[in-house]
């Protein structure tokens, strides 16, 4: 009875010291963390009646304050592809323009950033095309990777914001909504 009741308190002790080790690491990450990225997989998606267009890019540069709640991502928007060589080509040459506008960048500040619900909200300038869109409000959610942290996050942008135009020729093939899924691991910056 005895070694039943020690090895019970040990365990409660186990689990206490547990629950206030995760909590402070938690609360350190929430209050005064850098971070930058370390891997990205971002997915395009455009959806036409008599197309569908899927592209992937496996780059990007970004970092993050959550002392100061504030962000700046960047993509270059070269390293996007379309398993279609021609319509790669296309592409970059007739509406994202890459030679004269390489980068995509997105920049602002952390609005929610919830370790309960695990929910984040950034909102920020939205640069594309060399258009800057302001006020560009994305949610996601993360998740804890070890020491890393994976931000994902789902949202769509309009292509008239950012002025590229869809001749009317391939207005049945490329949508001028575009679904983007992020999904971007974060490492804590030494």
């Amino acid at each position: 009875m005895i070694f039943r009741r020690l090895i019970y308190s040990i365990f409660l002790i186990f689990l206490a010291l547990q629950f206030v080790f995760h909590s402070s690491l938690r609360s350190e990450k929430k209050l005064s963390e850098e971070w930058i990225v370390k891997e990205a997989d971002i997915r395009f998606l455009s959806e036409a009646p008599q197309e569908t267009i899927r592209g992937t890019l496996q780059k990007a540069e970004g970092n993050a304050d959550l002392k100061s709640k504030k962000f700046s991502f960047q993509i270059n928007l070269n390293d996007l592809n379309v398993p279609n060589r021609l319509m790669n080509r296309h592409m970059h040459e007739n509406y994202l323009e890459t030679e004269n506008f390489p980068y995509a960048t997105f920049q602002g500040n952390i609005l929610k950033w919830d370790l309960t619900s695990k929910a984040v909200i950034v909102e920020g300038d939205f640069t594309l095309h060399g258009i800057t869109k302001k006020n560009v409000r994305v949610q996601g959610n993360f998740e804890e990777k070890g020491k890393d942290l994976l931000i994902r996050s789902d949202f769509e942008i309009l292509l008239s914001d950012f002025k590229i135009e869809i001749p009317k020729l391939v207005i049945l093939k490329l949508n001028e909504k575009i679904k983007i899924e992020t999904f971007i691991l974060w490492q804590y910056k030494i």
